[in-house]
């Protein structure tokens, strides 16, 4: 937390810290001129960052260090998060967001180009269908019951279309004697104890997911829901998918 505030609490070094990642290197005084700051405060401020090692020095000149690079991506996470929160306040606080393992929390409303979805228990079901018929290469999906209507759909598609499920442990028994294709290593479930899921989704392609969370009486809301096509928010939704994927049992 000691370089986090060392950032944090300086409007100036906060200044300095996003010229450095907008033109490096750069010389001390070319940094105040473009600021409209004192050369002095600058060249003390650039030293503590060489010191912290979020800068490095070459002769002069001052540019920032692999260090401070991932210190200026994540504090613009930082801000994009503080602007969706702000936005999606009312989403949060009905939901179990907190369930969200601490190394995917962190980047949670960082992305661009998603909307807040609502739908209405009509739409869900053509909604998930045209999902699964909008997937030419690989479909993955977490749901939280067995649906005859859903599982007759993914039936019914491209053998070459490489499928994987996650259901809870709790529903296993409702896919006995369910015409599937199990035997097929292209279609895959596993199972997951109801307690360890926090989420429901569908990933197409990797070009398009939505993502539902956990209401405050622990049902899965599938009527408002987070979707989009943004790359950072498609890579959020697969590594949360691969998390529950690796965590998950094949029965």
């Amino acid at each position: 937390m000691e370089l986090w505030n060392f950032l944090l609490n300086s409007q100036k070094r906060m200044d300095i810290l996003d010229e450095l990642s907008l033109i490096s290197p750069q010389k001390s005084l070319d940094i105040a001129k473009k600021l409209e700051m004192r050369w002095q405060d600058v060249s003390t401020q650039l030293n503590l960052f060489v010191e912290k090692k979020l800068a490095s020095k070459d002769g002069t000149q001052f540019y920032l260090s692999k260090q401070g690079q991932i210190y200026k991506s994540q504090i613009r996470n930082l801000q994009n998060l503080e602007k969706s929160t702000e936005k999606y306040s009312d989403f949060i606080e009905q939901h179990n967001i907190e369930k969200i393992p601490y190394m995917y929390i962190k980047d949670f409303l960082t992305w661009e180009d998603t909307k807040l979805t609502q739908l209405t228990s009509l739409d869900v079901f053509p909604f998930i269908s045209k999902n699964v018929k909008r997937s030419k290469d690989e479909h993955l999906a977490i749901f939280s019951k067995v649906s005859l209507d859903i599982q007759s759909v993914f039936n019914s598609m491209d053998e070459n279309l490489n499928i994987r499920i996650i259901y809870p442990l709790e529903e296993k028994d409702k896919l006995i004697g369910v015409k599937t294709k199990l035997d097929k290593q292209k279609f895959q479930f596993r199972f997951i104890e109801r307690k360890n899921m926090y989420c429901v989704m569908q990933i197409c392609d990797r070009d398009f997911s939505w993502i539902g969370y956990e209401d405050r009486i622990n049902e899965f809301d599938y009527l408002n829901i987070i979707e989009g096509s943004d790359i950072r928010f498609i890579d959020w939704s697969v590594s949360n998918f691969e998390f529950l994927w690796k965590n998950s049992k094949k029965l």
